[in-house]
């Protein structure tokens, strides 16, 4: 019990120290909650439908908390703590049946909550891939078939993407296999029913942000694959203390390969390898280096460094202690609380994007109002009709419309299917 308390008290801390710098994009989010939660509506604005939240599964839970607490703020700050506990007993599940150092389990919690790169995309969702992934490592480990199907299901409803992690983690974790349709089923039952819901009524099982976002150029020469250049040349401090870790446990990835180390670590190494297979697969689609893309990859492989280092000797501890020090140096020197995020491409600052809001709502009268890039802190602090390819589906179908027509055959297909119900009259 006294643990449960520890990881709350610290979780909720660390919310309130990064509250006040919450990014545009998880004003989306935000925005998306409080349309499900207040007026039953699926969409950025209320008077416009729109499938441009990635995670379905982190609008659905701050909408379910902003019901009870009525502010998506005061949400978001329960499912922080939440996916947080979560976090941190499922990794304590892990290291006990593992029998690893329970040093080990404050270590991983510790070096993903304190990642300067993870606490600036709060709101997004980062906290909650977090909770998922370590739900499914101890899923893994326990040789749970159908609790490891339930974390599969709620990690695709997290991001899709994250089915890469959930891939490589099951082909490595053999004592699953004979209970691969245990697997199956549990995933499918958690995740078709949404899945099936947003293709049918909203127009694509897929979210929007697809076709937004692979239409997205690179900023300049950089892309995905070399991105973190860009933000160590504008936030260097925090870039190093967000990426070490990982860099870190690709190193220890690589000592538990080349020495066959003990066999319990093989399903952390295989959530590490995970994390490096995400990274890749991003940048082979080539998209733009957005701080949060990054984020799976942070996870995956800073959790299995701290797991690994926790079945080394003591000494090793350094590895993993000197980042979090690190990490709750700078995070404390950032601001008390931070007024902007650490890692930012934002704009403007969350303030002034809630002055610029508030000030639209009596401006416009009611009335329409395109926005002029970043639409999420702007249509929050609104709470109005602001327009963009996020927000309304008609200027958004030109984008559907090009990515369909420059993919492969096989490519198209699939899209086409996606998009078979899509409501092309909506003005």
């Amino acid at each position: 019990m006294a643990a449960v308390g520890v990881l709350a008290v610290v979780s909720a801390g660390v919310f309130w120290l990064v509250h006040s710098a919450i990014i545009d994009d998880s004003y989306i989010t935000l925005s998306y909650a409080r349309n499900v939660a207040l007026h039953g509506h699926w969409g950025l604005i209320p008077q416009r439908t729109s499938n441009t939240a990635t995670s379905p599964l982190n609008v659905l839970l701050l909408a379910g908390f902003t019901v009870v607490l009525r502010h998506p703020v005061w949400a978001l700050a329960a499912v922080f703590v939440a996916a947080n506990m979560v976090l941190g007993l499922t990794l304590r599940a892990t290291a006990r049946a593992l029998g690893l150092r329970e040093w080990g389990v404050w270590a991983a919690w510790l070096v993903v909550l304190g990642n300067p790169l993870l606490l600036s995309a709060v709101g997004l969702e980062v906290t909650l891939t977090a909770a998922v992934l370590g739900a499914l490592l101890a899923a893994a480990v326990l040789r749970r078939p159908w609790l490891f199907g339930l974390c599969a299901g709620l990690a695709v409803l997290t991001r899709i993407d994250l089915a890469v992690i959930v891939l490589v983690v099951f082909a490595a974790a053999a004592g699953l296999w004979r209970g691969w349709w245990k697997v199956l089923l549990g995933g499918t039952a958690v995740a078709l029913p949404w899945f099936a819901f947003s293709w049918r009524v909203l127009g694509s099982a897929v979210p929007d942000t697809l076709a937004i976002k692979t239409q997205q150029k690179a900023w300049g020469s950089y892309q995905f694959g070399n991105g973190p250049l860009l933000y160590l040349r504008s936030y260097p401090a925090a870039t190093v203390l967000a990426f070490l870790p990982a860099l870190l446990g690709v190193l220890a990835l690589v000592v538990v390969v080349a020495t066959r180390a003990r066999r319990r670590l093989v399903l952390p190494a295989a959530l590490g390898a995970a994390g490096v297979v995400h990274y890749l697969a991003y940048t082979a689609l080539g998209v733009p280096p957005y701080h949060w893309y990054y984020a799976p990859s942070l996870i995956c492989l800073s959790m299995f460094l701290a797991l690994a280092v926790s079945a080394a000797r003591p000494a090793a501890l350094a590895l993993v202690a000197v980042p979090i020090l690190g990490q709750v140096a700078f995070d404390a020197h950032h601001g008390l609380p931070w007024r902007q995020a650490a890692i930012t491409t934002n704009w403007a600052t969350p303030a002034q994007y809630a002055t610029l809001g508030t000030q639209l709502a009596a401006l416009t009268g009611g009335r329409p109002v395109h926005a002029g890039g970043e639409i999420g802190a702007i249509a929050y602090f609104c709470d109005c009709a602001v327009v963009d390819g996020f927000s309304d589906r008609a200027e958004l179908l030109p984008i559907i419309d090009t990515v369909i027509d420059k993919a492969s055959p096989a490519a198209r297909a699939l899209l086409e299917l996606n998009y078979r119900f899509l409501d092309r009259t909506t003005p």
